[in-house]
Order: structure tokens, then sequence, then C-alpha cells
């Protein structure tokens, strides 16, 4: 009895990480971390769109990194539009490669995922974000890494920016 109870224990518990493994999906399995530093390199020879999802009036505290196109995730209509206004900026082509940039990196890891769930598949966290993220991620800004005010004249209404 004791053993088929010790059983009956392993099986749920492994029925219960089956379920969690399931939930995550593949996109977490397909998460790309990325630093500023190879972000901008790769930026500045075309071989990746760098994407700043920070809020409107974050691009104008801070400017957004230099060759960036800025597309809020708080796009007031919605998910939706946020990955159509990505797709747009990648003209339609969801293979090609893109990194996410916020200010600490907890933004941009939400939308990597929320990207692949939605048919992208070449998805780089700048999980260091603007600002940096502890030790050994000293962020953009820190890296001294170039940026540019956002050109956006309304930063209160504005969905996105492009500063190329």
């Amino acid at each position: 009895m004791a053993n088929s109870t010790f059983s009956l224990g392993i099986s749920a518990l492994a029925a219960a990480f089956a379920i969690i493994a399931l939930s995550i999906g593949p996109a977490a399995a397909a998460e790309k971390i990325i630093s500023a530093n190879e972000a901008y390199d790769l930026s500045v020879k075309n071989q990746l769109t760098v994407i700043d999802i920070r809020s409107p009036k974050e691009w104008a505290e801070s400017g957004v990194p230099q060759g960036a196109q800025a597309i809020t995730m708080h796009n007031p209509q919605g998910n939706k539009a946020f990955l159509e206004a990505i797709r747009e900026a990648v003209g339609g082509d969801t293979a090609y490669p893109i990194a996410l940039i916020c200010a600490v990196g907890g933004r941009s890891r939400w939308a990597q995922r929320f990207l692949a769930e939605n048919g992208f598949s070449n998805i780089s966290d700048i999980s260091e974000g603007m600002f940096g993220r502890g030790k050994g991620k000293p962020g953009w800004l820190k890296r001294n890494l170039p940026v540019q005010p956002c050109p956006t004249a309304d930063h209160t209404t504005a969905t996105s920016c492009r500063s190329r």
C-alpha cells in the first residue's frame, strides 16, 4: 500500500511538471538573451532591428537606442495593435532578427514570449535594458551606447516613433 501511494505521488508530480512545461511552451525554450553591445553592433551592420518597447514618456526622458524603432507595448488599442506595429516594423518578416529593449528587462522578456506565441521566430531580449540589471549588466546607457531623441512631437499619445 505504501509503495502504491508513493507511486501515485510520483505520477501526480510528473503530471504536474508536464502541465507546467506545456503551459510554458516552445516560446520559453527559444528565449535568447543578447547584450546591449552585441545588439548595437548587429544593428549597425543591419543584421538586426532593435525595438524599444517602453512608453513614450520613457522615450522622452532618456531617448531611444540609436537606430532603434520605438514601438510602445503600452498601445492604447491593445496587444493586437502592438503586434501589428512590430510586424510592420519588420516588413511582415516574422523571421527577421529583432532585439527588444525596455528599462530593465522585464517587459522585453514578456514581449519576447508574446511575439514568439504569435509567430515570430528570431527574437532576442536585451535583458539588461536601458538602465541596467545588476552586476555585469550595466544597460545601454551605462555602456555609453548612442541614443537619440524620439522625434514624435506628442509623447503623451504616441504609440511609436522612428529614429532611423
